[in-house]
């Protein structure tokens, strides 16, 4: 199949504006327009994570090295398990501020609507 080239009075009049007008004729080009600012995107706080973290694990580590008789082998399986675990999981963390501005730079999020004692249909999930 060959592909057709549009021809009509929509496609010359896009044509002959200037090249910083878009679509809509103003300057601003395609950019949505917010009528609220968006709140701060806040950092995960990595300090409070590192402690219930720690906090949650140091039975498991007692137990697993200094409790029980483990053969070597299962341990270092179980240990390249857990630092593949953590590696993902800061991976993660350090992704989710990023997706999430990119959600709302594009527009892509829903709004709350189930949440009592909150505004309905203003809140951005």
């Amino acid at each position: 199949m060959t592909v057709r080239k549009r021809s009509g009075p929509a496609a010359a009049s896009v044509e002959s504006r200037p090249a910083g007008e878009g679509l809509n004729g103003g300057s601003k080009g395609m950019q949505p327009s917010s009528s609220t600012e968006d709140p701060p995107i806040i950092r995960p706080k990595l300090g409070q994570i590192l402690a219930i973290s720690a906090a949650c694990m140091a039975p498991f580590v007692y137990l697993f090295f200094f409790h029980y008789e483990i053969d070597a082998e299962l341990k270092r399986s179980v240990l390249i398990n857990a630092a593949m675990s953590v590696g993902g999981f800061v991976v993660v963390v350090m992704l989710i501020p990023v997706a999430s501005t990119y959600v709302l730079r594009r527009n892509l999020f829903g709004y709350d609507i189930n949440k009592r004692g909150s505004p309905q249909g203003t809140i951005k999930v």
